[in-house]
């Protein structure tokens, strides 16, 4: 400021602005001093003190973290598919910053990373999480499962440490619907009493017992060693065999086939999954031996 023999008794004005950082270090005093510039003033001036102003910069930072999923949302399959969302502090802390990720349910989703750290240099460079589905048997539909976010308290800034959890929540599709495997369309036995065989096995684990009705549809060319299998949620997915064995009928009336049906006994049936899966089949064949009449 300058003063002259015109101007010395007109007030002149400073103006304080207050400067922007990212760092959360609450009101910051600075001192502003004024001093006499002996060299360009009149001597009488040049002896004075300086006199300072204390200005309190008030802090527009706080501890926090935002996450962003990549589409409003998180949704994987059971089929291994992924997707993704990412988590920055909004302020730059003092020290690191480390935050825990954990799945609450590692069965139907797990996270690429079990913590983030965050420094004094990248506190602003967003990390990401990749979440991935994980694949089981069982009929359950589309499955929510919680990703916790939390600062690690004894490894962060202890600005941070208060900071409420943050959750994401992960839905994975299922891939599993309910339905029965044979192992084969068609057999092949005689009337001498000769067997063939097949097997059945679930494709997916019940929420309970399922039974499965074996019929023969023609008992006087072929049956079958078992009217019913039952599966439960222990022996699922072992195969049960099915034996055909062909009988007699005594009359020359050539090969013939019968069917063999396999149908889910609703009744006693308790995982209504399966009470609307269709039926199967599986064609028998029996051949005659019936002696042949040669012609001369």
């Amino acid at each position: 400021l300058t003063f002259t023999t015109g101007n010395w008794d007109s007030a002149q004005t400073i103006t304080v602005t207050g400067v922007n950082d990212d760092i959360i270090d609450g009101s910051q005093d600075t001192t502003i001093t004024m001093a006499v510039v002996d060299g360009s003033s009149d001597n009488n001036f040049d002896p004075l003190a300086n006199q300072t102003v204390t200005a309190a910069t008030a802090d527009n930072d706080s501890a926090g973290f935002t996450v962003t999923q990549s589409s409003g949302s998180t949704g994987v399959s059971e089929s291994g598919s992924t997707d993704t969302f990412t988590v920055v502090l909004t302020a730059e802390p003092a020290s690191n910053v480390v935050i825990s990720v954990t799945s609450g349910d590692t069965a139907e989703a797990t996270v690429s990373a079990s913590s983030l750290t965050f420094t004094t240099g990248n506190w602003d460079s967003a990390q990401t999480i990749t979440v991935t589905g994980v694949n089981d048997d069982i009929i359950d539909g589309s499955q929510d499962t919680t990703i916790t976010m939390a600062v690690v308290d004894g490894s962060s800034d202890n600005n941070f440490d208060p900071l409420a959890n943050q959750t994401v929540t992960a839905a994975t599709a299922d891939n599993d619907s309910a339905g029965f495997t044979k192992s084969k369309s068609a057999v092949s036995v005689s009337e001498s009493g000769t067997t063939d065989t097949f097997t059945v096995v679930l494709n997916v684990q019940p929420a309970s017992d399922v039974v499965i009705s074996v019929t023969s549809g023609d008992t006087g060319e072929a049956t079958v060693s078992a009217s019913s299998l039952t599966f439960t949620t222990g022996n699922w997915d072992d195969t049960k065999t099915i034996t055909v064995t062909g009988v007699d009928d005594g009359d020359d009336d050539g090969d013939i086939n019968s069917t063999i049906t396999l149908a889910i006994t609703d009744g006693s049936t308790n995982d209504v999954a399966y009470d609307g899966v269709a039926n199967q089949t599986v064609t028998a064949t029996t051949v005659d031996d019936a002696p042949k009449l040669v012609s001369r």
